[in-house]
């Protein structure tokens, strides 16, 4: 019996190689996202500030009541401007620690009405040695707000 000569891949070598592949595509990957992710605390803090916005902006289109937001250098504060008398007893004021690593370049008071509408704003976040590391732009209507960090 004549052997033919073969050429390329066997599906058992196939399959060897594209593990290989797929297992430094992921260990890249994870590695990345160590990187991007930096301080967990910073991470942390923008998961509490999305969700304390996310409720703000569901309790003020239920209650049709408006938000003073307060970004200070410890703390963001959301309070509600006008409590109508509802099925609830009271909405609260919801404060969110600022971590040690940023702080914002400058105080920030703004209203977000019961309509939805906020005034522009861009609010700058410096890390520790007073340089920008996160841009944050506040937009009209409940479309919210956009962060960016610096490189």
């Amino acid at each position: 019996m004549k052997c033919k000569n073969r050429e390329g891949f066997t599906v058992i070598e196939l399959v060897v190689y594209l593990g290989v592949v797929l297992g430094v595509l992921m260990i890249n990957l994870m590695l990345i996202k160590v990187v991007q992710s930096g301080n967990p605390s910073e991470a942390l803090f923008w998961r509490s500030f999305q969700s304390a916005w996310t409720r703000m902006t569901l309790n003020a289109k239920a209650e049709n009541i408006s938000y003073r937001i307060s970004i200070r250098d410890k703390d963001v504060i959301f309070f509600p401007m006008k409590v109508k008398k509802t099925h609830y007893d009271e909405v609260n004021e919801e404060r969110i620690s600022v971590p040690p690593s940023i702080h914002v370049r400058s105080q920030r008071s703004m209203i977000a009405h019961d309509d939805g509408f906020a005034s522009p704003t861009k609010i700058i976040w410096l890390d520790s040695d007073g340089n920008v590391k996160y841009n944050q732009k506040i937009q009209m209507g409940w479309s919210g707000y956009h962060v960016e960090r610096n490189k």
